[in-house]
């Protein structure tokens, strides 16, 4: 009886004073949408950590592209993921998509979206917007075209040099000549030659 007892406690001490196995990860890092496989030989204990990087297209889980080993392996889990895609694409302010776009529509990252402007409208930029990881980028702005109307001309005595119209439209930066009307001259420092700028026009003016 003496004996069993014995056997008993050497059994206890045993497994109190065994030293704890050491946890380790895989030394390679294969998974799946990795760039390529990860060597982590020498620094795959817990707490270690190693740089990793994605297959195209696909975007680390972690901000700084370094897994960590703990006790649940190599995290964070799992080290790459899919981009995210995008809803319909937004609505541009005086221009459109060029293909009808559905409300529910669902774009890949990596998708495009052409626009237009309306008539007359210069584009700035564009014409694409593109999908990436579940935002829409591309900067597109339509520049609005100047208006001359008689009215305006008539309060600043002036009229077309090279028309006859009443009312024009002057695309965005292109230029437009006035003369004065019969027995006036220019007065200011408005020239007679003069750019739109987004909807904006300086007519000069004579006295």
């Amino acid at each position: 009886m003496f004996l069993v007892h014995c056997q008993i406690l050497l059994l206890l001490l045993k497994m109190y004073f065994s030293p704890t196995p050491e946890v380790t990860c895989p030394r390679y890092i294969n998974e799946e949408h990795l760039y390529s496989s990860v060597s982590a030989w020498g620094r795959n204990k817990i707490g270690d950590r190693v740089r990793y990087d994605c297959a195209y297209y696909y975007d680390p889980a972690s901000s700084d592209r370094m897994a960590t080993c703990t006790r649940e392996g190599w995290t964070p889990k799992p080290l790459c993921r899919a981009p995210s895609n995008c809803s319909a694409p937004p609505a541009l302010e005086d221009g459109d998509t060029k293909a009808i776009i559905r409300s529910d529509s669902e774009y890949q990252h990596g998708e495009r979206v052409e626009y237009l402007c309306q008539n007359k409208y210069t584009m700035a930029g564009g014409p694409f917007k593109t999908c990436d990881n579940g935002v829409w980028k591309g900067d597109i702005r339509c520049l609005k075209p100047c208006t001359v109307t008689q009215q305006l001309m008539n309060e600043h005595n002036v009229q077309f040099a090279h028309f006859e119209d009443s009312k024009i439209f002057v695309p965005h930066t292109d230029h437009i000549a006035f003369v004065c009307k019969s027995g006036k001259r220019l007065d200011g420092t408005v020239p007679l030659r003069v750019q739109c700028n987004d909807g904006e026009i300086n007519l000069p003016t004579c006295q």
